[in-house]
């Protein structure tokens, strides 16, 4: 289950991630908090998830070039180093009294922006560090990170912001910190240049990458099935913190704890896709678990309080990971290496766009209500899998009578 955590630096790797996840997973509850707070409406927490996903998507096309051309310890330390002075930045006016919404919004594409540079280097190195026979035990495992990370820092974050004297300001602070301890680790991290190539604009290498996935069909099925996945099912945890105030009738306590059971699944199952070593199954099980996102989001929609959303949003995340770990995975082991940067790029403004289209959702679900806009999501999930069930059969059709690639 731990395989790869006997390379040292892979090991290096995942405990950076596990300390600053920890952090973003505060952050998560904060922003969602902090945004209620200041509007009390759907739209306006979503328009801070918007100038996150702006963020991303216009800058993470280059960080995937950047992931294939510079040393990818110097692009996740520079990260780290911006995600950190922006929860500073903001902790200190929240201290003060000065927080605005617009403070938020400028944080959220900062933060964006950090991700768009971390995330393509961060999984390019893990390829570049670890045996390709360990690559899905690693995936797994970064996963296990984020999810369990989401899974103590939310109700961490939600105890704290409800603590006399610590409260919210406290919150980003503390992530602050954890931020910057997480670069200790990748300073450990050796100094490696990605194989070099001929130089070309940024522009042409991110046409190229796309060129590459488009080339590979099993490769664009993978994509393309994780960007529909998250534009139509996972704004549900976008919509999570209205559901707890406004219809479930709970605080920030409760915002935390049912943050945490979901990202719990998350780890739980990240722990037994850790366990798998045949990789021809992760094709089949990356449609089982999509089926059970959509199932989880219909659930949602008619779960009538907060205690009974605790098991449906257990299994609901460890879905949603499951799909998304397998997907990973999958990314690595079909691309060449020389790609790996450019293609986790593409996943990554999947996830962005994710982000982006949680505004419009958010204000179709003030108009239509927040249950009927889960229903039509489960609806369209339904449809992903669908879709790609047929386009997985129909890529290995291709794969199968193609010629090889000149």
């Amino acid at each position: 289950m731990f395989a790869s955590l006997s390379n040292r630096d892979y090991k290096l790797l995942w405990w950076s991630g596990l300390v600053a996840f920890l952090a973003v997973g505060m952050q998560i509850l904060a922003r969602g908090w902090l945004a209620i707070q200041l509007t009390d409406s759907n739209s306006s927490f979503a328009l801070v998830l918007l100038a996150f996903g702006v963020g991303m998507v216009t800058v993470t096309p280059f960080g995937g070039v950047a992931a294939d051309r510079f040393p990818r310890r110097a692009l996740i330390l520079g990260a780290h180093i911006s995600l950190s002075l922006s929860a500073l930045w903001l902790g200190i006016m929240v201290v003060l009294g000065l927080e605005r919404f617009w403070m938020l919004l400028l944080a959220s594409l900062i933060q964006g922006a950090s991700f768009a540079f971390m995330g393509p280097a961060r999984i390019a190195m893990t390829g570049e560090v670890v045996e390709r026979e360990l690559l899905s035990n690693a995936i797994s495992l970064t996963q296990l990170t984020v999810a369990s990370s989401q899974t103590v820092g939310p109700a961490l974050a939600g105890v704290l912001a409800d603590t006399p004297g610590f409260g919210l300001a406290g919150v980003y602070l503390l992530s602050a910190g954890l931020t910057a301890a997480g670069t200790i680790p990748v300073l450990m991290l050796p100094v490696s240049r990605p194989e070099r190539r001929e130089a070309r604009s940024p522009l042409e290498e991110i046409a190229e990458g796309v060129a590459y996935v488009a080339r590979q069909p099993y490769l664009r099925v993978v994509v393309l099935s994780t960007a529909l996945m998250l534009l139509v099912a996972m704004p549900y945890l976008a919509f999570l913190p209205k559901f707890t105030e406004s219809v479930f009738g709970a605080g920030a306590l409760w915002l935390g704890v049912l943050q945490g059971a979901n990202a719990l699944g998350g780890a739980v199952t990240a722990l037994q896709v850790a366990r798998m070593r045949d990789n021809a199954r992760l094709w089949r099980l990356r449609v089982v678990s999509l089926a059970v996102v959509a199932v989880g989001v219909a659930a949602l929609a008619v779960t009538p309080n907060h205690l009974a959303a605790l098991p449906v949003l257990f299994v609901l995340g460890g879905a949603a990971t499951t799909f998304q770990t397998a997907n990973m995975s999958m990314s690595l082991l079909l691309a060449q290496p020389v790609y790996h940067g450019r293609v986790q790029s593409l996943v990554m403004i999947a996830f962005s766009a994710q982000s982006l289209v949680a505004f419009p959702l958010g204000a179709l679900a003030d108009q239509i209500g927040l249950r009927e806009m889960h229903g039509y999501m489960a609806a369209a999930t339904v449809g992903v899998v669908a879709w790609s069930v047929f386009a997985g059969r129909s890529a290995g059709a291709k794969v199968a009578g193609a010629t090889p690639e000149r």
